[in-house]
């Protein structure tokens, strides 16, 4: 399976605000440099990620094509948290968001382990570059953010 794994410096932030900032549920929207949808009753204003909370959105592909997911939060610690698709457009998709102290600030890196429905040549052809474009849309986000 693919792995994609970005690293950011936000400069003058404890990991503990970084991390924080993440769990929110209301800065996904304005972190994902694309539409998504919260589906059922989740109000994102009023979400918090905690270990074993399950939750589903749509994703608006390219701004135009729908695709719905269903993630599950696998854990969350001091210096991380793991969601895991359930249900998707990814045959796998694992996300891990760490932090760590480093000298001028926190060191952010996503790390995303995922695999297409369509295998290899799938991935090569447009999802290992579709992923790499949304993550370094992500990243920039929240320079922009928390920076």
């Amino acid at each position: 399976m693919p792995v994609l794994e970005l690293s950011t410096l936000i400069k003058g932030r404890t990991p503990a605000h970084v991390l924080d900032f993440c769990l929110e549920g209301s800065n996904f929207p304005k972190i994902f440099p694309e539409r998504v949808t919260p589906l059922g009753n989740i109000d994102v204003n009023d979400l918090r990620i905690a270990a074993g909370r399950e939750f589903s959105f749509r994703h608006w592909m390219f701004g135009v094509i729908p695709a719905t997911w269903t993630v599950a939060i696998r854990e969350v610690s001091d210096s991380h948290f793991i969601d895991e698709m359930l249900k998707g457009p990814m045959a796998a998709f694992r996300h891990e968001h760490r932090v760590a102290a480093v000298e001028g600030g926190t060191l952010y890196t996503d790390r995303v382990t995922y695999a297409a429905i369509g295998g290899a040549p799938l991935e090569w052809l447009m999802v290992n570059a579709y992923m790499r474009r949304i993550f370094k849309a992500r990243h920039r986000n929240m320079l922009r953010l928390l920076g």
